[in-house]
């Protein structure tokens, strides 16, 4: 698991073969995290806030210290 931490700004991809390249799905703000489950908390371009596996989502930018 990568290092996801709570302001880290994250993004979802689409991946298909039939596609050039990867599509944006969604981009986000990591707002909580959980290291047993390996989940975090994501509020999203929607303005949904939801648990999702940390595998999903890819850090675009690390949260500024």
């Amino acid at each position: 698991m990568e290092e996801y931490e709570i302001g880290d700004l994250v993004v979802s991809y689409l991946f298909n073969t039939s596609m050039l390249e990867p599509e944006l799905l969604q981009f986000g703000v990591i707002v909580n995290v959980n290291r047993n489950l390996r989940d975090i908390m994501v509020l999203d371009n929607a303005g949904y806030k939801r648990w999702y596996p940390c595998r999903r989502w890819r850090i675009l930018r690390k949260k500024n210290t």
